[in-house]
Order: structure tokens, then sequence, then C-alpha cells
């Protein structure tokens, strides 16, 4: 791995978790209602600018997608492709799954079925031919057998030998958070990292260690150890002690506003909301996208409908940030108090009260995707809005939620207890219904990975 000036270890790992500690980067706070990085995040941003491909990671709240962000604004927009491994974490940095731009489908049928597929399209072989630098978030959910194979098709495309066709790589994501659906190939391997064209193309790897979305230290060391896959008593005693903290009984000074019931299926989502939006008496007001194109938005933005369905009493949550000073950010809760006249005829946008008492119009905004081989991103303009009586976990990662409600019993996943737990900010905005410790789990492969990066920067 290579070593970064300003690069230092620091500790980071919970005392009680065996093995060495991966190196982690201390840093000062950043500057009240500032932007400025900190230490750590510029070192990672001094990574990007030496060339070589980087990966970067940290636990949930640390400011990688913020960071993220801030690469991406430094890189040559003409040379760049910018990528997630899910559509959700794609709408949220502007960019397209990865799978579109690869343009080998669900990357079946072998890799020279993937090479023919991607050479067989004009468009999408001009577009890794133009490609200098590949953008890719939630590399967590990329599977090994991928990411071998994106490899071979850019050295093919490219005709170079070198790693991903001498393609510089930024990956982003937390292999402790949510893995690949895909299982285990056969040859044993489920994760990017166990892949060959990881080990050739990554040459720098640096942590975040500072979390910033959670202030409260207790609750940041109950975080980190469950990251890690343990669960000690005095941890199961905090969080059963909150499972009456979202009560209508108790001290809630925005009572209209429910917490959010985090699933970890899709269905139960949809259920919930749809059944809880019939409910309301009131009179339902749908809000239809414009499109840039007429057609195939639908799967390059998955993530924002084609047409929402509100009612007065309705609770949302956002799905971009409009306001950062106000908190009213990605995963910001709030219920519809009504619909403002400034839309024409009909009703108007959806007037939203958030928890903490601020109260705005929300009205359209753009969600870009970007399309291979198009210059220009693909534009659909909707309300930031989704209904927000619950919502999965998969959906939820990478956002802040003010009220969180969490049913563990069905966690199946390794990382999938740890995610749904570090979106709140504190113990007081979550409530957890029915603690069950033997849920907490983390694939003993990713922590092998986490304690051999220590070993290999010295």
């Amino acid at each position: 791995m290579l070593q970064l000036p300003g690069f230092r270890p620091a500790g980071g790992t919970p005392p009680s978790l065996k093995g060495p500690r991966l190196d982690l980067l201390s840093s000062p706070l950043s500057a009240p209602g500032q932007h400025a990085l900190t230490e750590e995040q510029a070192a990672v941003l001094d990574a990007v600018r030496s060339g070589v491909s980087v990966f970067y990671t940290g636990s949930a709240g640390t400011g990688k997608s913020v960071l993220l962000q801030r690469i991406v604004g430094m890189l040559p927009p003409d040379r760049t492709v910018v990528s997630a491994s899910t559509g959700v974490a794609a709408c949220q940095i502007g960019g397209q799954t990865l799978h579109s731009f690869a343009g080998v489908g669900d990357g079946s049928g072998g890799i020279e079925r993937c090479v023919s597929r991607a050479a067989s399209r004009p468009a999408v072989a001009e577009a890794w031919r133009r490609c200098r630098h590949l953008v890719i978030d939630e590399i967590s959910m990329v599977d090994a057998e991928f990411f071998d194979c994106l490899d071979v098709v850019a050295r093919t495309l490219r005709r170079s030998r070198e790693p991903f066709g001498g393609i510089q790589l930024v990956l982003c994501g937390d292999f402790l958070q949510l893995p690949p659906v895909k299982p285990s190939d056969a040859k044993g391997r489920r994760f990017a990292f166990e892949s060959s064209a990881w080990q050739r193309a990554v040459k720098a790897t640096l942590q975040l260690r500072q979390v910033h979305r959670q202030a409260d230290r207790k609750f940041v060391d109950l975080l980190t150890h469950i990251r890690y896959g343990r669960c000690e008593p005095r941890h199961s005693e905090m969080l059963r002690s909150t499972r009456r903290n979202l009560d209508e009984s108790s001290a809630n000074s925005d009572k209209d506003i429910v917490a959010t019931q985090l699933c970890t299926h899709k269905r139960q989502v949809e259920a919930i909301n749809q059944h809880q939006l019939r409910l309301l008496p009131t009179e339902s007001v749908n809000f239809v996208a414009k499109d840039s194109m007429p057609a195939g938005l639908n799967s390059l933005l998955p993530s924002v409908p084609e047409k929402i369905e509100l009612k007065i009493g309705a609770q949302v949550m956002l799905t971009r940030n409009l306001d950062l000073a106000r908190g009213l950010v990605n995963g910001a809760r709030g219920v519809v108090t009504g619909f403002s006249s400034e839309r024409g005829s009909g009703p108007g946008w959806p007037v939203v009260r958030f928890v903490g008492g601020h109260e705005r119009i929300v009205d359209q905004h753009e969600f870009a995707a970007r399309v291979a081989g198009a210059e220009m991103p693909v534009i659909r303009r909707q309300v930031p809005l989704q209904l927000a009586w619950a919502i999965s976990v998969h959906k939820s990662q990478g956002m802040t939620l003010d009220a969180c409600r969490l049913y563990v019993s069905e966690a199946f996943e390794a990382g999938q207890v740890y995610v749904a737990l570090s979106r709140c900010r504190s113990l007081e905005s979550l409530s957890v219904a029915n603690w069950d410790a033997s849920c907490v789990r983390a694939d003993e492969r990713v922590l092998n990975f986490y304690r051999q990066l220590r070993e290999c920067s010295g």
C-alpha cells in the first residue's frame, strides 16, 4: 500500500477486538459552519491528485460522501465517469450505476461475453476509451467477479495491459456495511478486495476516522463495536433502553412527525407506506416528473419515481440536500402540512414541516444521471421527497435520519444492523423494538482485510 505524506497511525478499532489495527488518520475538527477539509480528508484528496488508484473507507458518518463530492468537482468532467454500485447511491452523487456505464448487463455469462457486450455497443466502447478517472461509490456492494470483469473489459477496449487499461480508480465505501447481493463465486470470493484486479490496481488505501454524524461518544463507541461484529452486554442494555424513546407519550416536540421504521425487505416498506397513506382522510395530490428525454429514465434514476402521491399528513423524507444550515439534508424527516399556490393551476407544491419546526415549500429539483457516450447528463425534475413511514435499510445507506424505529429480528446480512443503527445522530433519536444481539454480524473476511491493511502500512 502506498505510504502518503501526512498518513500516520493513530489507533481506532475497539480495544477488545483481537488482531492488528488499521492505520487511521487523526485530524482537527472542521471550523463550525465551514466546509474546510479535515487533515484526513485532505490526505485522500492529495492521493487522488497524485494519479494513483485510491480506495478510501471509514465508518458511517465520517464524511465519505461529502469528500466524494469534492473529489468529483476536482476531476475533469469530460474524462471522469461518476458511478455507484446502486441506483440510490448513484442518484445521490449525480452519477450513473456502474452496470449502466460498463455496458455488460448483469455481468453474467462469463468475461468473454461481457467484453463482447460492451464492444458491440459503440457508445459504451467510446465511453470506456474516453474515461481517465472512474469513481465508484458504495464499492462494498460490488462483487469480486464483476470487479475482475470490469478490469478485463477496460483493458480490452482500451488495448492496454495496465490495470483497468490505465484508468485511475477512486473507490469509496465501507466493507463493514452492506455486502454484495451476489453470493461467493466458484473460487469462494465475494468482495471486490478479493479480486485479482484489486490487488493489481489499488495503490493507496486510507481511512476516515473522525465521526461527524454522532456527537455522543458512548453512542460512537457502541457503533464502532457493532461495526466490527461485537456487542457487549453494556451495549445491549443501552439499545434495549431506547425501546420507548419515540413513543407518543414520550417527550417529543414534533408529535405529528413519527419515527421512520427501517425494514430489511422492500416489500415491507411498500406495504407499510401505502397502507398508512390510504388511512389518511385527505385528498391525494400527484406529482409527475419532467424528464429531459422521452423514455428510459426510470432505469437510470430508479430512486427518483416518475410519480409521487402525497396527502396532507403524509410522513415524508428529503431525498437530497436543500439547506445544510437548517439540517434539511438527505434523510431529513417531516410531515406534509399543505400545498402551496405557487404551482399554477391545481394544488401547489407540498409544504413540509420538518423536525425542529422549520416549514418550507418543497418544489421540483433536478436529479441527473450520466449515460455512457453522452456528453451531457439526462435530467429528471421531481419533488425531492419520498414517503417515510418506512424505508429499507438498503435505501437508508448514506442517509442521516432524524427519528428511526428499528426491528432487527429479520436482519439477514452481515453489516445490516450496523447500517440501520448508524443512520441516527443519537440514542435519543432511535428506538429499537426487539433488540437481539445475535443479529450483530461482521464478515470474517472483511475483518481480516481491515487487519491486513494495518500490516501493509507498517
